[in-house]
């Protein structure tokens, strides 16, 4: 066991996830590597950095380099500001009208993709008499947010960038597949994005950033790089699924590592059942350790019966369904019998987030974004 894996178990009752800032700075520095000299870098920290603390995240990230913050909603950015960051923010979806107030406020970047959106945020800025940066969202072919590209809002782009109290200062778009090999998309979207830029600026609007790759842009199409990346899952040690290999090498770290505690250890005997709906009966005599981990913290129910955790480096199934604050796995056939306190892991560097979201068909973004809110965050290194 490490420093900070010893770290770690002591300072935790039940269940954590360990946050490796080294590894983080790592990563960023990673990414560097393969961004195209003079490139910024902005660090994509929504939902809570993707499970692992925005706050924490964002300190070591800035004191890295990034170029500025990438945020979901205007609750997140304020949420920042009011901790001390003073690094440019922006928000890549939707803000409320209702909340233009805060946005104009605290200096938040903010998207648009419509007239009205960016009309409401002029009355606002104006009100306060102030200027906003707003980057105009372009549609390319994600099919999501964005002003169409087919030249047919042009017109309402212009009219939107020159409303008083508004700064076209960024314009962006989404790629849908650069993390897959359908290469001719992405670069369509490119070409669309490109295009619409090359038309704006014939009508006199010129942006200061143009940024378009993500974390799988950022990796296998620096030719695209432009002005500014937002790196997201790239950061936190993981690989967008299914992407194909980078064209640079990058040595990525999981910066995540979860873990939890043995709480009770007994052995039962043939016929006994475990857990609610009883769908675990014991066919040998069996040892079953009780973790202090449940669906509440995150640890998905689908992963009832079946799913193993580690334990002493061993994997250990889960019998029986996940409870809300508790789980029970078979420890009957490790070597070196677990103690109370114990810790057992979850995923991290042992064991990569990518199995648990292939257990559950999903991705693993949201692996780490659904860990709960009750499980301690605690942050070594850095």
């Amino acid at each position: 066991m490490n420093e900070n894996m010893s770290y770690a178990n002591s300072v935790f009752d039940r269940s954590c996830v360990e946050i490796d800032l080294d590894a983080l700075k790592h990563n960023f520095e990673e990414i560097k590597k393969a961004t195209t000299d003079g490139v910024g870098i902005l660090a994509v920290v929504k939902a809570d950095a993707y499970g692992h603390g925005a706050l924490e995240i964002a300190k070591t990230l800035i004191d890295s380099g990034a170029a500025g913050l990438c945020l979901a909603t205007i609750d997140e950015a304020v949420e920042l500001r009011k901790h001390g960051i003073t690094v440019p923010m922006m928000t890549l979806g939707f803000t409320d009208s209702s909340r233009f107030e805060d946005a104009v406020k605290y200096d938040v970047e903010q998207s648009v993709y419509s007239y009205e959106i960016t009309k409401a945020l002029s009355d606002e800025a104006v009100k306060q008499g102030k200027t906003i940066k707003i980057h105009v969202k372009l549609d390319t072919g994600m099919g999501r947010i964005g002003f169409k590209t087919d030249g047919s809002e042009t017109e309402e782009i212009v009219k939107a960038c020159s409303l008083p109290g508004i700064e076209p200062y960024g314009v962006f778009s989404h790629f849908a597949v650069a993390d897959t090999n359908d290469d001719e998309y992405t670069r369509e979207q490119y070409a669309r994005f490109m295009k619409q830029i090359e038309e704006l600026k014939g009508r006199g609007i010129s942006f200061v950033k143009r940024h378009i790759c993500n974390s799988a842009g950022i990796l296998r199409f620096p030719e695209m790089h432009l002005d500014m990346v937002r790196a997201g899952i790239i950061l936190y040690g993981l690989m967008p699924p299914g992407c194909p290999e980078p064209i640079c090498d990058v040595d990525l770290k999981p910066v995540m590592n979860w873990y939890a505690k043995v709480i009770h250890v007994k052995t039962v005997p043939v016929g006994t059942t475990v857990s609610y709906g009883r769908h675990f009966t014991a066919e040998r005599p069996t040892e079953v350790t009780t973790v202090g981990i449940g669906y509440a913290d995150g640890l998905s129910r689908r992963l009832s019966n079946g799913f193993e955790l580690l334990i002493g480096g061993r994997k250990c199934p889960i019998i029986g369904n996940i409870c809300m604050d508790m789980c029970m796995v078979d420890t009957t056939d490790l070597e070196e019998r677990p103690k109370v306190g114990d810790r057992v892991t979850v995923f991290g560097s042992d064991r990569s987030a990518d199995e648990l979201a292939e257990a559950l068909d999903t991705i693993n973004y949201e692996i780490t974004c659904d860990v709960g809110k009750r499980v301690r965050r605690l942050y070594v290194g850095g």
